[in-house]
């Protein structure tokens, strides 16, 4: 399957592979981070909604709080209020007594015209001497049968809170309940402060449909009695604080996928209630502006993806035809049409894969040229290497007669009893064999400076005593184990005779030293013959470096050479020379 896919990639042309190529980057990566973008997005706004939701609904739990709060303070006022107790406690004989103490009693007034956030306050007696009025009223056998005069006989003062219907304006209101007692702790009547509906609303402060008030469960101020209880929800999350609980939960509410932020909470003195603020925010609201957003985004975003469609459209087509004209250019070379035209311009790969077809036909015309030459000429090399052939035949015939004539020299002279002669016609004859013998292998270190040895007694038989030598290796060096490339020493020691010690006056010395200085094997060549002139020495550095191949240094250029074509260019000589003291030359070899 996989060689399939790359067959058919390949049989598509250069341009629709280009076009293609664009739209599935572009696609992917537009989708990817478009996706990617929309639910950060989403994310954000939600958790931005959330947190000012969260904010407003600590700041309508901290205004209904305050106001609870100040109804509480309200009925413990009216509690303690001995003149209000005297006045529901007493028995009248005429009714132009109860309204005389009515009028001179205006607490109850006062409180309704200071605190516009209490709407009415009644007082529910059971003295039949009273008169009904706008805050006292005889309990009807009706109110006694209401759920809350119950509870409030039964909860012997204590606070409750209820949502219930005023007896003089039938309206719903969040009331505070509490039964009234004397001194001596006998029920004087049931005291219902009424809180006023307008202040609630301005709690709210929103559209009814999203924010609440909720008193055990039931919400307050609406039509439709909601009941949210979080087994209803998902908690997305959950904070409990002394006695408040703060949750954030998501779930559908009125058939709409929203998150709710709910505060429930206790008032102090008020055991049984709880009360509670909530927010819903339905999910599509939240997101309704950041889904223009994302649309716009989408718009602009298809805008430039068809912009540079057609960008790429232009590029692709521009680069499909220069490659179609470089293919016909080469389909003429390959029918042997040569004469091509410069058609194509730019210094683009394309500009120049098309400057190196004009150069590979040059170079066809020149190699087609050679060829024809090489022909005429094929019949002369034939014949020039046969005559070669012979010379290195010849020339390996005299070196065998000229080591023989040797071996018979030293016979005779060993036989005469001139051992001296003889052992220096045996050391020759060695170098001699050794010369001949010689190949492009490697030989044994300690092999290669024992004829080295060998030369050096020679010549120093041949100064007559005006040369001495001197060989040290490191202790640490086994010689056997080492391997260099033949002739490599020779031609340095040579050197030291040719340049250093002829016309030399006084003895001359020459020291061999071998040690290891990290990874190379040192050889140091050091001689007190005349030197070399600084000049001289410079040019002979560059010769090293240029590979020029003077015939005043050709022995030493050659070794260079040899040791840096064979191990590396990290290789090689070294050589350093002071006219009138000598020369030292130094092999860096691998370990």
């Amino acid at each position: 399957m996989k060689n399939g896919i790359r067959t058919m990639v390949n049989n598509i042309k250069i341009r629709n592979k280009l076009i293609l190529t664009y739209l599935i980057v572009a696609i992917a990566t537009v989708s990817v981070v478009g996706i990617y973008s929309t639910r950060k997005m989403t994310d954000i706004v939600i958790d931005r909604a959330i947190n000012e939701a969260r904010t407003n609904a600590d700041t309508m739990q901290h205004r209904l709080e305050e106001i609870l709060k100040l109804t509480t303070r309200v009925s413990d006022m009216i509690y303690s209020d001995e003149e209000l107790n005297s006045i529901i406690t007493g028995r009248y004989n005429d009714n132009a007594e109860v309204v005389k103490k009515y009028n001179n009693y205006t607490t109850l007034k006062n409180y309704l015209k200071y605190y516009k956030e209490i709407s009415n306050i009644t007082l529910y007696v059971e003295n039949e001497t009273l008169l009904g009025s706008d805050n006292i009223l005889k309990v009807t056998d009706e109110i006694k049968e209401k759920d809350w005069y119950k509870n409030a006989i039964k909860d012997k003062g204590k606070i409750s809170w209820n949502y219930i219907q005023d007896e003089l304006s039938k309206s719903y209101y969040l009331s505070l309940v509490r039964e009234v007692r004397n001194e001596s702790g006998i029920k004087t009547g049931v005291l219902v402060i009424n809180i006023n509906s307008q202040e609630l609303n301005k709690i709210i402060n929103l559209d009814s449909e999203s924010n609440f008030i909720e008193l055990d469960n039931q919400t307050i101020l609406l039509s439709q009695n909601y009941r949210i209880g979080k087994e209803s929800f998902n908690i997305v999350e959950e904070k409990n604080v002394e006695n408040e609980n703060r949750l954030i939960l998501k779930g559908k509410f009125n058939d709409k996928e929203s998150y709710i932020i709910w505060n429930s909470f206790g008032i102090e003195k008020t055991l049984k209630n709880r009360f509670g603020v909530f927010i819903v925010l339905p999910l599509s609201k939240i997101t309704e502006q950041a889904n223009k957003v994302i649309l716009n985004i989408i718009e602009v975003v298809i805008i430039a993806i068809i912009l540079s469609l057609v960008i790429i459209m232009f590029f692709s087509r521009n680069i499909a035809s220069r490659i179609n004209l470089l293919r016909n250019e080469m389909h003429r070379v390959v029918n042997g049409d040569f004469n091509v035209e410069k058609r194509i311009e730019g210094n683009d790969e394309i500009g120049q894969l098309y400057l190196d077809l004009n150069i590979m036909i040059e170079s066809i015309k020149k190699l087609i040229s050679e060829v024809y030459t090489e022909k005429i000429q094929k019949e002369k090399l034939k014949a020039y290497q046969r005559e070669v052939e012979f010379k290195m035949l010849s020339s390996q015939i005299n070196p065998h007669f000229l080591y023989n004539t040797l071996e018979t020299i030293r016979m005779k002279a060993y036989c005469n009893g001139d051992k001296e002669i003889a052992n220096i016609v045996k050391k020759l004859g060695k170098i001699m064999r050794r010369n001949l013998e010689v190949s492009g292998k490697k030989v044994v270190l300690e092999s290669e400076l024992k004829l080295i040895g060998d030369y050096l007694e020679i010549q120093s038989m041949r100064f007559e005593g005006m040369f001495k030598y001197y060989l040290n290796v490191d202790e640490n060096l086994n010689l056997g184990n080492y391997e260099i490339l033949p002739l490599l020493l020779q031609p340095i020691v040579e050197n030291a005779f040719v340049h250093g010690f002829e016309g030399k006056k006084g003895k001359g010395e020459i020291s061999l030293k071998i040690f290891i200085e990290g990874k190379y094997l040192m050889i140091e060549v050091d001689d007190n013959g005349l030197g070399i002139e600084e000049e001289k020495l410079l040019d002979i550095r560059k010769g090293f470096e240029k590979k020029d191949n003077n015939k005043k240094s050709i022995g030493m250029n050659n070794v260079n050479q040899r040791i840096k074509l064979h191990y590396g260019d990290e290789y090689g000589l070294k050589i350093d020379s002071e006219l009138g003291r000598g020369t030292k030359v130094i092999l860096c070899l691998p370990v």
